[in-house]
């Protein structure tokens, strides 16, 4: 039997509520699931097709009233005993709630091929993110124009930029030079901006998904001069930026103060902990101790979680209970309902301070829903709860599945629902550990499955951590944020006890990660993974339930099917979509070989960002060598990620001991050869000219393909290897990126290759590749293809297959630029 929340009062019309017949709880169910059934499955109508359906006329205002007539169309309809056709007009409604605002946004963000430079005029969004050597913000537009009036495609592309558009913006300017960007305020700037696009790779973080989910329009950096204040900008939320901006630096200037008292170095723990549990701002998180909550499965405790909301609305509401009695005008007013106002009107305002995140959102609706039972006297079944919160989430923010926050925060609270069902002694310690035990499992095809990630030392590290921050951690930060409004000085106190208690806490995490496997593993296969989370859920159930044995049997494929890998005498290659630079696996039958390390700018480090997750993705275990074939950031600067990750691996190609390669590595000596699984690889080196001309090339040779790998030589080093190496491939990975200094017309019919494959960055500032390069190797009847287009591309089985065009079409993919075409 469902548990019910119920308020305590026995009014008669409690009474007539709950003696509702259960045809009527079971209508609104179903309403609610074809609803939310029809709103999801709407994500997956192709791009193209939003493109050319005309919902974009329909207009914001008029997309919701259409749905909210629908809906009442559905609600009558049902009521009436026409059942079925109820379920259709709801389901109608569901999948325009997704599709209209959809095909509003494809319709609005411009498809240019170049940048432009505009002229803006609008407010910042959200927290600015500043760092030493760059800030970020979300500007959102209110007028656009084009800096150069003459350029008609700058002047198209700028005027595309409606107003309420938002626009994801860097700033490299040095911070002596910065001027404050102050969220909620409006600002005069310009800007060069670059149309959407995200690297497409095995694994990885999918970056266009998230800058659609956000209803970013285009990306970009400030040109020229700092931005100039225009003044505060109206509205609720412009007021809400505001305020959050002002408590972040309160927090800051406490944890200023605290480092003066306490003479130990920059606060780093505490200061991540403060402003991800009071404000919900990872900005102050290090990699390091981001890593280490990922892979101890504890990155879900610096969210503001369900659990925070709750712990508040529970604070507002006690006190409001013991103080109201003392009170003169409490006669009359039952102290019960006016604390269940007082706790609605706490979440809301801890989840408004916290960015309105997706658990922050699902917590303060289910609190808001089942209080206002306890004022209307009515009960709640919690999965009826649920469904609701699930509903209006999606309601209020039609983007909001695209968040992986959104899964997990409403997967975890279904499988708290579904574990504690029948289970009375639920508070006893070993129930509790049942229960966490119970929730990291179910949890774990979800999170396997977005992340790549098996956390080995989730079950310990939850049981310290979940405790630790949840009953102290966050009372201490909400107490110090309280403090900050009203003295940093005194806040200080408890935010260096915030830091002390953190250090200790990302120790434990730290020393978890590293006795326990590591976490980094690539899912399986979509039907597979599906089986695995049918599996664990049979077994999370009460065990009243039959089966176990064929739950364990639907766990096995997960846990045994490998990925396939090439025959004896065979190999694969992998160009990475690492922008401009370079990074290509090769796999044997029991080997693996990576071919440069990608590039690495600042903070972004493709090596980690993208080399490392294709890796997992592809079920690389162990690197055998890594064969750099120069000594330049764009072909080495990932190289100390990937050594981390795989120490073992024997670096060809750098004899210093920069790029994470200790003590000497092994030098590139032109006609050095090795086989392994049948497969040849041989080193070709000129012995003079430029750092580019002396880069290592990798000639590769298996039973029925060939492989050229040539860094970036220029013309010298190509004319040397013609004279000093047999050159023939099937495949070349196109010189230097398509440079105009390389692929001479002798040295690529000296190759012979059909297939000629560019690893560029898009829209790079060097134009690579050069028209007139494409030119010359589809003269000689080579098919070219292009990272910066096609993503990353496969070379298998005498093919080559893009990466780009075996995803599904979703509406975020839509091509950034008028560069289309996927070679045949």
């Amino acid at each position: 039997m469902d548990r019910e929340v119920m308020s305590p009062g026995k009014a008669s019309a409690s009474g007539e509520v709950c003696a509702r017949s259960p045809q009527r709880r079971l209508a609104a169910r179903w309403l609610l699931l074809a609803w939310a059934g029809a709103a999801l499955l709407a994500w997956f109508v192709p791009w193209w097709a939003l493109v050319d359906s005309g919902l974009a006329a329909v207009g914001s205002a008029w997309w919701a009233m259409l749905v909210l007539g629908l809906a009442l169309l559905a609600l009558g309809a049902w009521r009436q005993g026409f059942s079925r056709w109820a379920l259709l007009v709801i389901g109608v409604a569901g999948a325009l709630h997704t599709l209209v605002p959809v095909a509003i946004l494809v319709d609005r963000t411009p498809v240019f091929a170049d940048r432009v430079d505009c002229q803006l005029k609008g407010k910042v969004v959200g927290l600015v993110d500043d760092r030493v050597d760059r800030r970020r913000l979300t500007f959102a537009v209110q007028t656009a124009r084009a800096v150069d009036p003459d350029d008609r495609g700058a002047a198209r592309v700028c005027q595309r930029l409606l107003p309420g558009g938002r626009l994801k913006l860097s700033d490299y300017t040095p911070p002596p030079g910065r001027v404050e960007l102050i969220p909620g305020v409006r600002y005069d700037l310009k800007a060069r901006i670059k149309p959407l696009r995200g690297h497409a790779n095995p694994g990885g973080f999918d970056y266009r998904r998230y800058l659609f989910r956000h209803q970013i329009l285009a990306t970009g950096y400030l040109r020229e001069r700092q931005p100039i204040d225009l003044g505060r900008a109206s509205g609720w939320a412009a007021q809400v930026d505001r305020w959050r901006d002002a408590a972040r630096s309160r927090l800051q200037e406490t944890l200023a103060a605290a480092e003066r008292r306490t003479a130990d170095g920059p606060l780093s723990a505490g200061a991540a902990l403060l402003h991800g549990l009071a404000l919900g701002d990872r900005g102050e998180l290090s990699d390091r101790q981001w890593e280490w909550l990922l892979a101890s499965g504890t990155n879900h405790l610096l969210a503001i979680s369900g659990l925070h909301v709750g712990m508040v609305a529970a604070l507002a509401a006690w006190l409001v209970r013991v103080g109201w009695g003392w009170l003169a005008i409490s006669r009359g007013w039952p102290a019960q309902r006016l604390a269940a106002l007082a706790a609605v009107l706490a979440a809301w305002s801890y989840a408004l301070i916290a960015g309105l995140s997706i658990p922050t959102l699902r917590a303060a609706l289910m609190l808001t829903v089942l209080l206002l039972g306890v004022l209307m006297q009515r009960r709640w079944r919690l999965l009826d709860l649920w469904l609701i919160a699930f509903v209006l989430v999606m309601g209020i923010d039609p983007f909001a599945p695209l968040d992986m926050g959104f899964w997990l925060s409403f997967a975890a609270v279904l499988l708290i629902i579904v574990m504690i069902r029948g289970r009375e002694g639920l508070w006893r310690p070993w129930e509790l550990l049942r229960l966490q035990w119970l929730l990291t499992l179910g949890l774990l095809p979800l999170t396997w499955g977005l992340f790549d990630r098996v956390a080995f030392a989730s079950l310990p590290a939850n049981l310290l951590a979940v405790p630790l921050v949840s009953m102290l951690i966050t009372p201490l930060a909400l107490l110090t944020l309280f403090l900050a409004l009203i003295s940093p000085a005194v806040a200080a106190w408890p935010a260096w006890l915030i830091d002390g208690l953190g250090q200790r806490l990302f120790g434990v995490l730290g020393w978890l990660v590293a006795i326990f496997p590591d976490s980094n593993h690539a899912p399986p296969g979509p039907l597979v993974l599906a089986l695995f989370a049918l599996g664990v859920l049979w077994l999370g159930l009460p065990r009243r339930f039959p089966g176990r044995v064929l739950a364990i049997v639907l766990l096995l494929p997960a846990l045994l099917v490998g990925s396939s890998r090439p025959a004896p005498g065979q190999f694969e290659a992998v160009v990475l979509d690492v922008g401009q630079g370079a990074a290509v696996l090769l796999r044997t039958a029991h080997h693996d070989l990576l071919y440069d390390a990608g590039p690495r700018h600042g903070r972004f480090d493709t090596g980690e960002a993208i080399v490392l997750p294709a890796l997992r993705a592809l079920n690389v275990s162990r690197l055998d060598r890594i064969v750099i074939s120069h000594d330049a950031m764009d072909h080495a600067g990932g190289l100390a990620s990937i050594r981390q990750a795989f120490p073992q691996a024997a670096v060809v190609g750098l004899t210093e001991g920069r790029f994470g390669v200790t003590g000497a590595g092994m030098a590139c000596r032109h006609g050095s050869e090795w086989s392994q699984d049948g497969v040849r690889f041989s080193l070709l080196r000129a012995p003079r000219g430029s750092s580019n001309d002396r880069s290592c090339v990798l000639h590769v040779a298996g039973a029925s393909e060939s492989l050229l790998l040539t860094g970036d030589i220029e013309a010298a080093a190509e004319q040397w290897l013609l004279r000093h190496a047999r050159l023939e491939a099937d495949a070349v990975l196109v010189p230097h990126h398509g440079s105009a200094s390389s692929s001479t017309t002798a040295f690529i019919n000296a190759t012979g290759a059909r297939r000629a494959l560019v690893s560029a960055g898009f829209l790079n500032r060097w134009g690579h590749p050069r028209e007139a390069v494409t030119a010359r190797w589809q003269a000689a009847g080579a098919t070219v293809w292009r990272t910066d287009r096609d993503g990353a591309l496969h070379l298998e089985r005498g093919g080559v297959r893009a990466e780009r065009a075996g995803q599904w079409p979703f509406p975020w993919r839509r091509p950034a630029a008028s560069m289309h075409r996927l070679a045949p």
